[in-house]
This record gives C-alpha cells, structure tokens and sequence, in this order.
C-alpha cells in the first residue's frame, strides 16, 4: 500500500471516548501503518533516528508526508488530542518509533498558542511520565518548559501596586498545583524569584507576597524561598516585611493543620527568637526586661501574680495557642502545672485616666487569653485579647510591697511611655522538669 492511501487511513481516524483512535471498530490502525512493512516510516523527516540497516533511499512521496504531517493532521492544535497520539506511542514496535512520536508530537504542540498555557503544558507532562521509553531530555525540555510558563504567568501580581488586582489564570494555576508535588513549586518560585528581583526591588518583591493569593502551604513555602535569596539577604529592610507575612500566616486558623511540620519549622526560624519561642517551646518562661532575674509566677503571699526571683520551675507555663477576637486574631493563654494548673490572668477593674497602674493580674483557674506583640528591639509586650486596651507590666519598685513584687496593668496608651516596664523576655524552659 502506498504512504498516501496511509495518510487516508490514518486521516479517516476517529477519536472513541477522547483517548484513542478507531475506524470501522478497529484502534490500531495507525498504529498498523507506523508498525508497517514500509518500515522506515518512524524515522522520517526531521527526525534522525535511521535504524543502522536502513539502506533504501526514501521516496519523494515519503518525504513529503512525514511523522510530521501525520501527527499535525491528528491533533490539528488540539492539545488534547494529544493524548490519543501517546497512547499509540506506547504501542509502537520499536523504541525508535516510540521516540520518533513523542519528540515530534512535542515539537507540533509547540507551535500552537496553548504551548503559553502552564496548565497545558503540565497536563502533557504528566501524561508523557506515564509512557514508556521516553527520552529523558525530552521529559526535561517539557518540564522547564512548563516551569517556564508558570514562572511568567505568576509574575504578574509582583507588576501592580493594587491589592484588589484580580488574577484568575494564576489562581487557577496555585489551586492546580496543590494536587502536584510541592518540588513543582520549589521550581517554579526560583524561576520567579530569578526575573521579578532582576527588576524590582527586595522590598517591593517581599511585599507582594503578602497578597499572594495562594493557600497557606504555597505562601509559606514561597516566603521561606524568597528568605534564601542573596538579594534578600543583602536587603536590610527585607526580614521585618517578611516576618509581617509570616505574622498573618500564623494568624490563620487552620496553619498548623495545612501547613506540614518541617515547612512551619522553617517559617518560625524566620521569627524573632521571643516569637518563635512561643511556636516552638513546650514550656516558655516570663520575664521582664528591667531585671534578669524578674520572672512572672505567683506572689509570695497571695494569688496575685509578682515578679520574682529566678525559679524556673515556678515561673514555667505551657502555651495555649488559639484564635479570638473582631478579626480572629492568634492569641495565648500561659498556664502552670506547678500552680495546679493555674492561668495567667487578669481581672476587669475601672481604670483612671492618666499614667496610672492596675494590681489586678492573677492565679486564676479559669482560662485567659493574651495579644502577644513582638517590640522593635527586642522582647514582647502582652494585651488582653478580649480589648487590647490594657498591657501587662512590671519591675517598678514604687508598686511593691516587701517581697510583693506585683505585676501590674497600665493602659495600652501608656505602653510608649512606658516601654521597658512593659516589654517581657520569653525564654524556653521546655526542659524544667
């Protein structure tokens, strides 16, 4: 039979159930033809894959159809149709063939604008991981193709200062790579990072991460990425605006549950060590700022809360994390297993106006709930979740009494005013018995 009454053949195909080809209830037609006594068929133009025994000159007629022109007339730019050619492939007789395919079927597709397409390029990667005999350059061209192709559409939120700026395709993209392996987007993000900090600054690129519309796991991974970057690391103003992206992450509710438990290590050592303390340490310590040897536990006499003398045992608290308030915000709870189980609270009491003091920070049984902020400088200063309005004090001489080193509230206004009495250390003491 005559190449051109294959070509007929082969164009008389019609796809059955969007996977393979048939005529008159026969699949393998074409696969008849390319396996064919006219044997060199599979190393037609283009494609220098001769078998070493091939000695018989190739007729104008071959030529001129070629591997090409079959598989350009199969999917006739649709990417889809793509996938009847694999499975063809994968019945072919020889290796040669099978690699005479799948490289000229990668060369027709890109010619056509869906090549532009991430998505489409990774469904065509995915589908080639799973035929036989592929060539590994071939698997690799596609694949940085497809990284490529991701990397320039998620450019595109770091090129606009708007932050209601709407991109869909990249969105698209984020939610299909949740089904992939997370080194799709390792990949990816060192493609990205490679162009975006060529033309924008450190900052700038920090910046737009925070309205990156991915999930939790994409966005911490890309912060973690971005913090190993020489460029960052170069930039002085870069870590405090990733740690306000970090900050939000943790805010989110479900972080611990969606975020795998290496990756959030890796976002808590981006922290300032007081915050990351309070994700990383079983038991923390409390301590304030004006004394190194002020830590937070009960009074001596009282249920009140004093600062007093090093005794790590005493002044060791579990952390309880959770979520609360207008904007569900992250907030704590401190409490001792050494004061049968008792919570660092405080008691609601009418406050004057002016610089004026509460005592009214307690042993309580019930539990408490604290904003924990960090302090440009160095430690944190502690809010009362439910209002932010009070923050909690101490190491002042003038509101003791003897050995009752109270701590003490003063009015958020007043923390400014009152920074160092205001700022307390947190130390791991995990390993108190």
């Amino acid at each position: 039979m005559k190449l051109a009454a294959y070509l007929l053949l082969f164009l008389g195909l019609t796809r059955v159930g969007g996977e393979t080809l048939s005529a008159s209830g026969n699949n393998s037609r074409l696969l008849a033809v390319l396996n064919s006594t006219v044997p060199r068929f599979d190393v037609l133009l283009h494609i220098n894959v001769l078998s070493a025994e091939s000695s018989a000159p190739l007729s104008t007629e071959v030529g001129s159809l070629g591997l090409e022109s079959i598989i350009r007339a199969e999917i006739k730019g649709d990417w889809q149709r793509a996938r009847a050619v694999l499975l063809l492939a994968h019945e072919a007789r020889t290796f040669q063939l099978k690699h005479a395919i799948y490289e000229t079927l990668w060369l027709e597709l890109q010619q056509t604008p869906q090549v532009y397409d991430p998505l489409k390029v990774l469904d065509f990667y995915e589908h080639l991981e799973l035929q036989s005999e592929v060539p590994p350059a071939l698997l690799e061209q596609v694949y940085l193709a497809f990284v490529s192709r991701s990397a320039q559409l998620l450019s595109a939120p770091f090129y606009t200062y708007s932050r209601s700026a709407n991109f869909p395709l990249v969105t698209n993209l984020l939610q299909r790579l949740t089904l992939s392996t997370l080194d799709y987007l390792r990949d990816i993000l060192e493609a990205l990072f490679e162009v975006v900090l060529s033309l924008e600054s450190t900052l700038s690129v920090v910046q737009r991460l925070g309205i990156f519309s991915a999930n939790l796991t994409q966005s911490a991974l890309a912060n973690v990425q971005l913090s190993r970057r020489a460029e960052f690391q170069l930039d002085p103003t870069a870590l405090p605006a990733l740690q306000d992206n970090l900050r939000y992450l943790l805010e989110q509710p479900n972080f611990s549950q969606e975020v795998e438990h290496s990756l959030r290590q890796e976002v808590y050592a981006l922290l300032p060590s007081d915050e990351r303390v309070l994700y990383t340490a079983q038991k923390v310590c409390l301590r304030n700022v004006t004394n190194d040897n002020a830590y937070i536990y009960e009074c001596p006499q009282t249920y009140l809360i004093c600062s007093n003398a090093r005794d790590l045992k005493k002044a060791s608290y579990y952390v309880q994390r959770g979520n609360g308030g207008a904007n569900n915000s992250s907030q704590f709870a401190f409490y001792s297993t050494y004061w049968r189980n008792r919570y660092i609270a405080m008691e609601s009491a009418n406050r004057t106006a002016g610089n004026s003091i509460l005592k009214n920070v307690y042993s309580r049984v019930n539990i408490n709930w604290w904003r924990v902020v960090q302090v440009q400088g160095g430690g944190v200063a502690l809010y009362d979740a439910a209002t932010s309005g009070s923050v909690l004090c101490g190491g002042n001489p003038q509101f003791w009494d003897g050995e009752e080193r109270y701590v003490y509230t003063r009015s958020a206004q007043q923390f400014d005013a009152n920074r160092r009495e205001c700022t307390w250390s947190l130390e791991n003491c995990s390993d108190v018995a």
